[in-house]
């Protein structure tokens, strides 16, 4: 997938976006649905990060988001996936764990969303053996990995 394809599925976003706050009763849940799968494909290439971040920071969260979330999640998209930068010297998280937790805090629905990805934490870290690459992901998706698993699989972090 080339970057022009990752500008259509942002583009493609934000059409559905625009559709669904015109008229959310006819909205066309298959459409996002469709959206997702193409976006986790994405993903799965390694070329999703500026997707999955540009789709959800800076809006607010409604059903839109929590259900494009849940169809992302059907189609395999992995929150907790990191990948290296454009540099090539670091990682980012293919998600914006930071957004979505700040959200959280505010919005109910931004809650939910948080809660379905604690839910995916707590069933792959809680026994993790410890890896740099469960340190990478620590590092850069630790918001939405609860504290409980925090401190069990990187008990310093905390502190």
């Amino acid at each position: 997938m080339e970057a022009h394809d990752i500008n259509r599925l942002v583009g493609e976003f934000m059409s559905l976006y625009e559709s669904w706050e015109e008229n959310p009763s006819g909205f066309s849940w298959e459409a996002l649905q469709s959206l997702a799968k193409d976006g986790a494909q994405a993903y799965n290439e390694g070329r999703g990060p500026s997707f999955h971040i540009l789709a959800f920071d800076g809006y607010p969260h409604g059903e839109f988001h929590e259900r494009f979330l849940a169809y992302l999640l059907e189609a395999g998209f992995d929150p907790f996936k990191t990948v290296s930068a454009a540099s090539g010297t670091t990682y980012i998280a293919v998600f914006g764990h930071d957004g979505l937790a700040a959200a959280a805090l505010e919005n109910p629905v931004s809650a939910r969303m948080q809660a379905v990805l604690y839910e995916i934490a707590r069933q792959r870290f809680s026994a993790a053996p410890a890896s740099d690459e469960l340190e990478r992901t620590i590092r850069l998706c630790h918001e939405s990995i609860p504290n409980d698993i925090l401190s069990k699989i990187a008990p310093g972090f905390l502190a």
